[in-house]
């Protein structure tokens, strides 16, 4: 799932990039989300800090009450792997992006052509994401791309003959064996039970004694086996 989270005061500003957006992504597969915003308020940083996969920004440089580049700051304080993208009316704040150290796509000029270099960077933007460490598959018509860090645990439910992926947000279920997963994932991906996986790099306590493991979420796992504790031990 690719997460658009736009701001910018201007509706029909929005409006339009939300157009462009769904005209990009109408010519490939990849189930997409927008987030919409005319200005940076809790709303906005509420998306802003949930755990969502794939995230692009598209922001506005200077609201009514607010400045896209300090918003950018924060972003950056916490996720340095979402793409932003910049639209202003304000060319000469062009050199004050360049001076800092936000690691940026694009910046565009809204007096200048912006719904075609929009979608350019839209589309590059969407390359960058599928270049990452991503697991990417097919669902009910749809390719979705995770990254392998929003994973949890894949485990196995016998009665749909389905493995059942989870992430930070959502589960998908699929009709793919745990060992061709395995394979297909990082090194940070271990057993802890024969029908179970696990994203080691976000355990962050395995209790022994009561056969759980607890990621950095809170979410709590129970398909530990003693057979593959010491090898989850040596992950830490």
């Amino acid at each position: 799932m690719i997460n658009f989270i736009i701001c910018d005061d201007k509706v029909e500003i929005l409006s339009s990039v939300k157009e462009i957006i769904a005209k990009v992504m109408m010519k490939n597969n990849y189930a997409y989300k927008i987030h919409s915003f005319t200005e940076y308020d809790q709303g906005f940083y509420k998306v802003m800090n949930q755990r969502l996969s794939n995230k692009i920004y598209i922001l506005d440089i200077e609201t009514k009450h607010s400045s896209g580049i300090d918003v950018a700051r924060k972003i950056r304080i916490k996720d340095v792997n979402s793409v932003i993208i910049f639209l202003t009316s304000h060319d000469e704040l062009g050199s004050v992006l360049l001076r800092d150290e936000i690691m940026f796509l694009t910046f565009i000029n809204k007096l200048d052509n912006y719904k075609k270099r929009l979608a350019s960077a839209i589309r590059k933007s969407v390359q960058v994401i599928g270049k990452s460490k991503i697991l990417r598959f097919e669902h009910h018509g749809a390719i979705f791309t995770i990254p392998e860090k929003d994973i949890l645990y894949i485990t196995r439910d016998a009665v749909e003959r389905k493995i059942i992926i989870v992430t930070d947000t959502t589960e998908f279920k699929l009709s793919k064996p745990l060992n061709e997963m395995l394979k297909i994932l990082g090194d940070d991906f271990k057993f802890s039970y024969r029908s179970c996986i696990v994203n080691t790099s976000r355990i962050n306590l395995i209790d022994k004694r009561n056969k759980k493991i607890i990621f950095d979420t809170g979410i709590q796992c129970d398909y530990v086996s003693s057979h593959y504790i010491k090898e989850l031990l040596s992950c830490d």
